[in-house]
């Protein structure tokens, strides 16, 4: 049985994971041309376009699209606030493992796509806090950074020693007067 993603602001919708695909990509391609066409979405999903049709319905069932057949398909109000959350999700967590855990962005872009369905909203504003964090804090400078991805290149197992060193060197900087 596929696990299902509630969205928080619609507790009465559950929203499969495709059709939470759905409703990103009908958001995305309005954004580039105003409108989504059943052709499109299939192309941006890589699938058929008999199995978007059935999404569709589903969709403008739960009031989250405007769809009829043969012609183009547009998202409600309902259906902008719920794309633009799984959007928001989207980012905040390929914009996490490119920039913190500094993984490759097709590897970042492949995870978050998966990761977007499951997170709870609460786990998303906390990453959000965290990248905040890191970016204002100024002890969260290159060195840190640094460190990171001499810690973790190509994910080999770090050496102690080197760690052990970093530490020194990190915590005489900390406790060092300016």
């Amino acid at each position: 049985m596929k696990k299902q993603s509630v969205i928080e602001a619609a507790p009465d919708l559950s929203l499969t994971t495709q059709l939470e695909d759905y409703l990103e990509a009908i958001a995305e391609l309005q954004e580039a041309d105003r409108v989504a066409r059943a052709k499109d979405i299939a192309e941006r999903l890589g699938i058929t376009r008999g199995t978007v049709t059935s999404a569709l319905r589903s969709l403008n069932e739960k009031g989250l699209i405007n769809y009829q057949p043969y012609s183009h398909i547009t998202l409600t109000k309902a259906g902008e606030e719920i794309a633009a959350r799984i959007i928001h999700r989207h980012k905040v967590l390929s914009r996490y493992l490119r920039k913190v855990l500094k993984l490759p962005s097709e590897l970042a872009e492949d995870n978050a796509c998966r990761a977007e369905h499951i997170l709870d909203k609460q786990v998303i504003d906390r990453l959000v806090h965290l990248m905040e964090f890191m970016e204002k804090c100024p002890r969260m400078d290159t060195v840190w950074k640094d460190s990171f991805a001499d810690f973790c290149p190509d994910i080999e197992e770090p050496d102690p020693a080197a760690c052990r060193d970093c530490l020194g060197r990190c915590l005489a900087g900390l406790y060092q007067k300016e």
